[in-house]
Formats: C-alpha cells, structure tokens, sequence
C-alpha cells in the first residue's frame, strides 16, 4: 500500500466516526466545520478557495449531503475529505487511536 493510500484510509477512518456521531444526533461536528470555514475565509481575507466553498455547499445542502461525503469511498469524497472543514472534533487521543488502527 503506497503512502497516500494509507492516508486516505486513516483519513476515511476519521471521517466515518464523525459521520457516527452526526448520526447519533450530536450535530457539534457541523457547528465546528462551519465555524472552521468561517475563521479560513477571513485568513483567506473573504474569499475562501475551492475547495472550502465545496464545504460550504456541503454543509449548506443538508445532513445527507454531508453523511454521503463523510462515509462515500468515491473519488470525489475522498477528494473532498482531503481538505475537511472538521478540524478539532476529534481529540488527539481519538485521532492517534483512528491512525493507529488504520495504518
């Protein structure tokens, strides 16, 4: 397995346990993301790039949308996971414990 399989398999893991808990019905995630791309945008001074303005679509669409990316093994997905808006929902612990067992 190259490198960059690897990452997205650990990155897809992380996703996934996101995506439990948006479907337990902690919606925290989506107020972190959002928050996140609030923050980028005035880094960005208003204008956020692409991919970040696909997030705000996302987010904008519905649970779903944001459910199919979240878990979707399809390109596009994977694309869009590689730069997540869900930055600091996991803790460094939950994140090491994902990276470990995703390796």
């Amino acid at each position: 397995m190259s490198d960059h399989e690897r990452i997205d398999r650990q990155v897809a893991a992380m996703h996934r346990v996101i995506a439990g808990r948006l479907r337990a019905g902690d919606l925290s995630p989506l107020a972190r993301a959002r928050s996140n791309l609030g923050r980028w945008k005035d880094q960005f001074d208003g204008e956020l790039p692409r991919a970040y303005r696909e997030w705000v679509e996302i987010l904008g669409a519905g649970l779903d949308g944001v459910l199919r990316v979240l878990e979707s093994d399809d390109p596009d997905a994977v694309r869009k996971r590689s730069s997540s808006p869900f930055a600091g929902v996991l803790s460094p612990q939950e994140r090491w414990e994902i990276l470990r067992h995703a390796a």
